[in-house]
């Protein structure tokens, strides 16, 4: 019967171990930092999902993303947390200027109701590079209830090279960089459609 008890508490043991290393540090930027404080890398989201079939990964980038950059069809929900405006320029950077996308929250929930999931799920933000667009997202779904909504720190494209040749370019982690799959072609059933 020991031996029994030393097999529970050892398996017991290594679940604890494996789930708390599927947890990215909490970002070092309090501006990042999310009300659930649930953080992953896309190495992370990716093994849970292979894991867990019900996490559902939302990428928060917009159509444009998308397309010309590419994106996963892993991500079973893609709706656009801001959306930018064409016809004026940001004050701050030199890029047209970005609005929320009012609508996200209700969005999400009528596409997490479509694939049987509600708050209680578990969730992974996507956006660029991690933290810009996934983390207010995060904020608005804890709003309305949301508590299992995890943050991919690295994002879709990673992080920007700070030295050498390839200097500005975002080839540092992230989805893409991990040699996750990706592609340029849109499921038109989960195309983002604006109402």
């Amino acid at each position: 019967m020991k031996k029994l008890q030393w097999i529970v508490l050892a398996t017991l043991f290594v679940n604890l171990f494996a789930q708390g290393a599927m947890a990215s540090p909490e970002p070092k930027d309090p501006k990042k930092r999310t009300p659930q404080g649930l953080y992953v890398d896309a190495k992370e989201a990716y093994e849970m999902m292979k894991k867990d079939d019900k996490v559902i990964l939302v990428d928060v980038r917009t159509p444009e993303e998308w397309q010309f950059v590419g994106h996963t069809h892993m991500a079973q929900i893609m709706i656009p947390s801001v959306l930018f405006v064409y016809n004026e320029m940001d004050p701050k950077k030199p890029r047209y200027k970005s609005i929320n996308n009012d609508a996200f929250v209700s969005e999400l929930e009528e596409a997490a109701y479509k694939l049987g999931a509600n708050e209680d799920s578990t969730y992974i933000m996507m956006c660029r590079s991690g933290s810009s667009r996934a983390q207010p997202a995060a904020k608005m779904l804890d709003q309305y209830g949301y508590k299992n909504v995890y943050i991919m720190t690295d994002g879709f494209e990673g992080g920007k090279i700070k030295e050498g040749e390839h200097k500005g370019f975002r080839l540092k982690n992230g989805w893409k960089n991990a040699g996750l799959p990706w592609t340029y072609k849109i499921d038109p059933k989960k195309a983002y459609y604006k109402k």
